[in-house]
């Protein structure tokens, strides 16, 4: 199982929404679709949901539903931050810069940015501008391990890849990378002479008419920035959602339903909204020519574009879909990781096959992330009620240990350190996994904490009196004061 965090996910596994009925489309049921959005939104005890659905030129379907925090309702116009469909945003700037002759997409960052340095020097000639775009660089998160601070620049991002070291050859293979759109970032800031977050005002959200998108939390605050929700055991608590400044061009946009719509609109429309074009005809083209399935900030496939976005406490889609004209617009307050891949999922799926004209589907197949916390919950009270037993009858075990062969002693001890272990290199191994090539270790560590509290308690308390009992049992046998004998029957 690759989508799977801990002992408690390795149970768990995930069922995914069924497809949609394979008959032709009809009209879209906008009844059946808030009642799906209802329904899905009490199975997992998600705080808000906004969606937005274009057709042509005209937003066909604007609607929220549940709560922006501290009594507030969520609106179609309540700012929430986007996450990694911030990089079609970037790319488009990219765009109109190639353009005006600023950038030629297949020379080399250096070009740009002198300084650009990975820790391959070689390499670090060759990186293009296109590969970042595609995210065909070589470089992964798992070969990058450094940490900034939230008030960073993008160039101080794209100079902290100097440590980075390729996990692929340069050009050869996808590997997401949110630093290569902050690199992006930092090009567009040195061919324009604006900050990033300037030339994204004047250049892209003033022409659309974006009036609530935002690049400063400040702002997105005073107009009302939704409160973000993580999970604990199921439950949604609210959480401060961090602002990492290098890393806006990346994932950190803050928008709303209602602009996201109207950025819908001009992408289905060859960038234009009313007299105001973005780029010349027939420009936006090279945004959706894919490369190994990506084009400039966008997944391609098909007859559908797309791209979703992860925050700490936010869920993204923006779906396109050429053909027929249509925009999807789905908008989350709620980031826990298991939601990214399950409730957010369903919800996105079944929304996805109600606007094209299909049967709703049903809501109840596939896991409710609110359900699988309370099982985890009870998982990890059971298992302290365990644990708390094994401590308390550590006062006895000096005793009874007398009474055992020094094999029986040496391997009660060993056990304690032995279970742990295999908990702890079971959980890493399928964080590993669910990963892949984005995994890094310290970056993990770091971070696990803050993004998976619950499994932070369920490896704490699985682990830390295990080894704290085999300690115990360690030095009653062969510290200061251990019966000589016994001593030396174990170091035997």
């Amino acid at each position: 199982m690759r989508r799977v965090v801990g002992l408690f996910l390795l149970a768990a596994g995930l069922l995914c929404l069924g497809q949609p009925a394979a008959a032709a489309p009809a009209a879209a049921d906008w009844a059946a679709l808030d009642a799906f959005v209802t329904a899905q939104m009490a199975k997992h005890g998600l705080p808000g949901v906004a969606l937005a659905v274009t057709r042509g030129t005209d937003v066909v379907y604007l609607k929220a539903y549940g709560t922006a925090g501290a009594g507030r309702p969520l609106t179609p116009q309540t700012p929430m931050y986007i996450g990694s469909q911030s990089k079609s945003f970037t790319a488009l700037a990219v765009a109109q810069l190639v353009e005006q002759g600023k950038i030629e997409v297949e020379a080399p960052v250096q070009t740009y940015l002198p300084w650009f340095r990975v820790a391959d020097p070689e390499a670090s000639g060759r990186i293009t501008v296109s590969h970042l775009l595609h995210h065909t660089s070589g470089l992964a998160e798992g070969g990058f391990a450094a940490s900034l601070p939230d008030t960073a620049s993008s160039e101080a991002a794209a100079r902290a890849l100097a440590t980075a070291r390729l996990t692929e050859p340069v050009g050869t293979k996808f590997q997401y990378f949110n630093f290569g759109y902050d690199v992006l970032a930092a090009i567009v800031e040195a061919v324009s002479g604006e900050s990033y977050e300037r030339y994204l005002q004047a250049h892209l959200l003033d022409p659309l008419g974006l009036t609530h998108t935002y690049t400063d939390p400040a702002l997105a605050r005073q107009a009302g920035l939704a409160q973000g929700y993580s999970r604990l055991f199921g439950f949604a608590v609210p959480r401060a959602q961090p602002h990492r400044r290098y890393e806006v061009a990346a994932g950190y946009i803050i928008s709303t339903a209602e602009d996201l719509a109207r950025y819908a609109i001009a992408l289905n429309n060859d960038a234009a909204v009313g007299d105001t074009r973005l780029l010349q005809p027939g420009g936006l083209q090279r945004l959706f020519q894919p490369v190994q399935g990506y084009g400039w900030g966008w997944f391609v496939e098909p007859g559908r574009i797309y791209h979703g976005g992860a925050n700490e406490t936010f869920k993204t889609y923006v779906t396109l879909y050429p053909l027929q004209k249509l925009g999807l617009v789905v908008l989350i307050n709620e980031g826990y990781l298991f939601d990214h891949y399950i409730s957010a999922e369903q919800v996105y799926g079944g929304v996805a096959a109600i606007v094209r004209g299909f049967p709703p589907p049903a809501v109840a197949p596939g896991w409710s992330t609110q359900v699988m916390g309370w099982l985890l919950l009870a998982f990890v009270l059971a298992l302290g009620a365990f644990q708390t037993f094994n401590v308390l009858s550590l006062r006895t075990w000096r005793a009874r240990a007398r009474t055992w062969s020094p094999a029986r002693r040496a391997w009660d001890m060993a056990v304690s350190f032995l279970i742990p272990s295999v908990i702890l290199a079971v959980v890493f191994w399928q964080v590993r996994g669910f990963f892949g090539y984005r995994f890094n270790l310290a970056y993990q560590l770091r971070t696990m904490w803050a993004n998976l509290p619950d499994i932070s308690l369920l490896c704490l308390i699985g682990t830390v009196p295990d080894y704290a009992q085999g300690l115990v049992k360690l030095f009653w046998l062969v510290g200061p004061g251990a019966r000589p004998a016994a001593a030396a029957e174990v170091r035997a």
